[in-house]
Parts: C-alpha cells; structure tokens; sequence
C-alpha cells in the first residue's frame, strides 16, 4: 500500500462489494467515475481483498468514514476520501453528519441547531433534562447547577445551615438573643421580646413578645417580662396583673400582722424594705424615691 497526495492507494486484485441494508445503490464497476456514495449520500460500505507478497490483508472502510471512486487512468485504483452528507439548511451551532441532519453542539437544539436549549434542558439536542432545585440556573452546555441564594448541593437541594446564608451558603448570620437569619438575605427573625435589626434591643417598656407586639396589661406601676408579658409585681402586690394587694393598707408583714406605722402622709406605695432583714418595713417620705 502506497501513500499519494494524503490519500490511500490500493492495488486490488480482488474486489468485493458490501452495502448496508439501508443503502439501495451500489458501485458501477464500467464506470470509472461511479463514486461510492448512494443516491442519499450515503456510503457503501467495501470489504477489500488485498494481494500483495501473498499475504492476505482486510480492509474494511466504514461507510460513515469514507467512500472511493475508480481512478479514471488506472481502473485497478482505487483512491479513498471522505464521503460528504449534505443539509440544505445550515447547521448553524452543529454539523452535518448525515443527509439533512445535524448534530447539534452542546447548548443548542432544533433542526439546524439554532434554537438555545431553554432553562429545563441541556446537552447536544437539549436531549437531557435539568435537574435543579430550588430555582437554580441549568448550565445548558454541562447540566451543572448555579445554586441561588441561600442554597448549595449539586442540585441546589439543600439549603444553608443555620448560621450561614447567601451565594454558596457563605456568610455567617450577625443575629443576637436567639435570633435566626434569613437563608437568602441573612435579615433576623428576632426571638420574642427582643428588636433591632440584629435583635439586640429588648422590646419596649410595656411591650412584649414577637416584634414587641403585643401589649402588657400590668398595673400598679408593674412591669412585664419582655418575652412573654408575665408581671412582676411592685412590693405589696400580687395576681396575674398585679391587681391584688397583699396586705391592707395599715398592715405589713408575714400574714399582715404588722401594723404599719405610716403618718398619713406616707403611704405603703413608698414604703421601703430594710434589705437586712425582708420582714421589716419602714415608711418614707414620698420623694425620698425619684
């Protein structure tokens, strides 16, 4: 076998022809110019049978790959190139492999391969579907996943720990008091009882629980706990709004036994409690607490 001018030249001294069932034409052997392409272009596929120094060789030329035509100046020649499909359209994002059809690049589909993949498919053809989650965008060359906010995984499936959040689960939550962030934008959910934009204020006097919404129903001057409105009751008072006195005016003491020595221009309301000893109480004048 011979190499001339890129292609193959082989001596046959026998020559057997092969077609595929789909191909209906075949090699005119009175032809010199009879190429080895169907009607269709498509190829007829050859079993050579080449002689040379007694030894037995077998080619067989793909009908994909190539076909050959007889030299017109040496009918015992046969020179081989590739075989041509050809589309009428053009193949605009592929190529033509076969009579008006194209392979399609990755990214791209339809009959001349000019229409994109859209946002569910991808690959050559768009022949495979996405599998992404969570509104992610389908890369349509690969089929990867680029995950929105506050989600990660190969198919965006999982969303950000608590504690993180944003473009690949990223960035740490700055929320105080039990407070939780948001997995996409990282803004706080304040725990009940607690405000600010990282929750780090407790809810106004006389508000309590989520987002300081509700309102405490104390009296008496008693204030409420922030989370969950319960009153804590001033010296004296007792009940679920502090509305019950524990002992009557004139009396203090375990089981209001004490009298209470108050000059009528002093009250229990500004009574003061000896700190060394929980049972003693003495009046005070009224600004002796501002």
């Amino acid at each position: 076998m011979a190499e001339l001018m890129g292609y193959y030249i082989m001596v046959l001294s026998t020559v057997v022809f092969w077609s595929l069932p789909y191909n209906t034409s075949s090699l005119n052997l009175d032809d010199p110019n009879t190429f080895l392409c169907g009607a269709e272009k498509t190829c007829v596929c050859l079993l050579f049978i080449v002689w040379k120094l007694v030894v037995s060789i077998v080619y067989w030329m793909f009908c994909k790959l190539h076909c050959g035509f007889r030299d017109q100046m040496n009918s015992s020649l046969f020179l081989l190139t590739p075989c041509t499909a050809h589309c009428e359209d053009s193949c605009v994002h592929g190529s033509c492999m076969a009579p008006n059809t194209c392979r399609c690049e990755p990214g791209w589909g339809g009959s001349n391969c000019s229409s994109a993949c859209d946002s569910d498919h991808w690959g050559p053809h768009c022949s495979n579907r996405c599998q992404c989650k969570n509104g992610a965008l389908c890369n349509p060359i690969t089929g990867s996943c680029i995950c929105t906010p506050g989600y990660r995984g190969w198919r965006c499936e999982v969303q950000c720990e608590t504690g993180s959040y944003g473009n690949g689960c990223q960035w740490t939550c700055q929320c105080q008091n039990g407070a939780i962030c948001h997995h996409v934008t990282g803004e706080c959910n304040c725990s009940p009882g607690y405000t600010g934009t990282l929750c780090q204020d407790e809810c106004p006097v006389g508000t309590f629980g989520a987002g300081c919404a509700k309102t405490c129903h104390c009296i008496n001057n008693s204030k409420c706990v922030h989370i969950n409105g319960t009153c804590l009751c001033d010296a004296g008072y007792t009940g679920e709004k502090c509305d019950i006195r524990l002992c009557p005016e004139d009396r203090y003491g375990l089981r209001c036994k004490k009298n209470c020595p108050c000059h009528p221009p002093r009250t229990l309301r500004y009574a003061a409690i000896d700190l060394t000893d929980f049972n003693k109480l003495y009046c005070a004048r009224r600004n002796t607490f501002k």
